[in-house]
């Protein structure tokens, strides 16, 4: 499966893990660049996480939506169907 790259801050990448250890303890899951189902799952604790500053260094909504972005942009790539041109048909 395609990754989804997070963050190329490291403020931002080390504000998400500071999260993912509040909400589940000790963990291996935030890297700059994390597995799409992973993504999903740091979205839905983001949506219902704090607002805390030392998490979100440019903000709660601004970290998620970016995410999401990122995220969606990537399943739009996974699903996407090659479409085949039929030249030449004889009917």
């Amino acid at each position: 499966m395609d990754s989804v790259k997070l963050s190329d801050s490291g403020r931002v990448i080390e504000g998400l893990r500071d999260m993912m250890d509040a909400a589940v303890g000790p963990h291996d899951m935030v890297h700059s660049y994390v597995e799409v189902p992973i993504a999903l799952l740091l979205i839905e604790v983001a949506k219902r996480a704090d607002d805390r500053d030392e998490w979100f260094p440019r903000g709660k909504w601004a970290t998620i939506q970016a995410m999401q972005a990122e995220t969606e942009r990537q399943l739009r790539c996974l699903f996407m169907v090659p479409t085949v041109e039929i030249s030449g048909f004889a009917g």
